[in-house]
C-alpha cells in the first residue's frame, strides 16, 4: 500500500512540471530587444551631454577672466593650448591652469587663425585687447561647439 502511494505522488509531482513556452520565450526576448531600443539611442546623448558642460565651463572661464581684469583694474589673459588640452587664466602675479576633463574626450582649436593656440586679453574695462576676439572650437567624438568673443565688448556666446 506505502509503496502505491509514493508512485500516485510521484506521478502527480510529474505531471505538473512543465518547461517554457515557445511564447513565453519569444516575448521574453521581444521585450529584451524593445528594451535594447530604447537604451541604446540614449548612450551617444551622454557624449553631447559631456560635450555641453565642457563648452558652458570653458565660457564661464572666459568670463571670469573678464570679470577679474575689470575688478583688479588690470589686464587679465585666458590661453588655450590645444596640444595639450589645457588653457591658463593669468593676471599680474597670478596664473591658473585648467585641463579639460579626461572623461569628455574634449578638443579645442582657434577657428579662422591659422593656429592652434587661441589667447583672449581683457583690459581693465572688460573690453578685449585690439584683436583679442574669435571664435573657439570644442569638439568631442564628430560634435562640436562654438564660442565666439566679440572684439568690441568681449562679450562670449555660444553658437
Amino acid at each position: 500500500m506505502m509503496i502505491d502511494n509514493k508512485m500516485k505522488f510521484s506521478k502527480k509531482v510529474n505531471d505538473n512540471e512543465r518547461g517554457f513556452s515557445t511564447i513565453e520565450l519569444i516575448m521574453v526576448i521581444v521585450i529584451a530587444g524593445i528594451m535594447m531600443a530604447v537604451a541604446l539611442p540614449k548612450l551617444g546623448v551622454v557624449n553631447t551631454i559631456d560635450l555641453e558642460s565642457v563648452t558652458r565651463q570653458i565660457k564661464s572661464d572666459i568670463r571670469y577672466t573678464q570679470e577679474m581684469a575689470m575688478s583688479k583694474y588690470k589686464k587679465a589673459t585666458i590661453t588655450f593650448d590645444s596640444n595639450l588640452d589645457t588653457y591658463t587664466i593669468t593676471s599680474t602675479g597670478s596664473s591658473e591652469s585648467k585641463e579639460l576633463p579626461e572623461r569628455s574626450k574634449a578638443i579645442f582649436n582657434a577657428v579662422g587663425t591659422g593656429t592652434t593656440n587661441l589667447v583672449f586679453t581683457f583690459n581693465s574695462s572688460g573690453e578685449p585687447v585690439t584683436g583679442a576676439g574669435g571664435t573657439l572650437r570644442i569638439t568631442s567624438e564628430g560634435s562640436y561647439n562654438e564660442i565666439m568673443v566679440e572684439n568690441m565688448t568681449g562679450r562670449a556666446t555660444i553658437q
